[in-house]
């Protein structure tokens, strides 16, 4: 059976993996270094810019992947930015006929101009509710540690302080080799210390909302399919 890409933008669809730094329009990454002053674009032409991206994520070379993404967290370093990418996120994948989607970012790496995380996240959340009123679409947010950073239970705990805002889930992201989640187990002792789990108030709440998604534990796809159908 063969489908055309008009009633494929038609179906409605569900999409549960996106990185909020790699969605902006090359248009709006322009716009966002301007306000910020910052120069190291390679090019100032939408076009252009948006060749240079499609290249560099095909190259098979982690770090020419890498360095688009390099500019993209220079130019989310404000709210204002932050909730544009995100509201114009919602509104590109309303229009490819996305009813819900699930969005993750790691906040530590929007802190440079002074935001704490929760200011992060807050305006990150902003822009998702008002892509909810503005296009209909449905959307929940992942918080990301860095596999490689010290980081993995502020996090966490960040997380469960805005799971009645749109925080749907927590995830261990970044460079995997040398970074087993093993040792991301004994800076996160959820798992290892029964005192820890009785007590700790962010075990109680992890347990009631949070889910914790690895990118090497496949097996926990069914529960991420079951988790945002409900």
């Amino acid at each position: 059976m063969n489908l055309d890409t008009a009633l494929l933008k038609k179906m409605p669809k569900v999409l549960l993996h996106e990185h909020l730094d790699g969605v902006l329009r090359p248009k709006t990454v322009i716009e966002l270094a301007k306000d910020a002053n910052y120069s190291e674009l390679p090019t100032e032409d939408p076009e252009e810019l948006s060749r240079w991206f499609h290249q560099g994520a095909n190259q098979g070379s982690l770090q020419k992947y890498l360095e688009g993404f390099a500019h993209t967290i220079a130019v989310m370093q404000t709210e204002e930015a932050l909730e544009r990418v995100v509201y114009e996120q919602a509104e590109d994948l309303s229009r490819d006929g996305v009813v819900y989607f699930e969005t993750r970012f790691a906040p530590i790496f929007h802190t440079r101009k002074g935001l704490s995380h929760q200011q992060v996240v807050a305006a990150v959340l902003k822009g998702m509710e008002r892509g909810k009123q503005d296009f209909g679409i449905s959307s929940g947010l992942i918080i990301c540690a860095m596999r490689n950073m010290d980081v993995s239970l502020e996090m966490a705990e960040l997380a469960v302080d805005f799971r009645e805002r749109g925080v749907v889930g927590f995830d261990l992201a970044g460079e995997e080799g040398g970074y087993p989640p093993k040792k991301t187990r004994r800076r996160f002792p959820l798992h290892s210390a029964p005192e820890f789990q009785h007590h700790h108030p962010c075990w109680r709440r992890l347990r009631q909302r949070i889910y914790l998604a690895s990118h090497s534990v496949l097996r926990r796809a069914p529960h991420r399919t079951w988790h945002a159908a409900h």
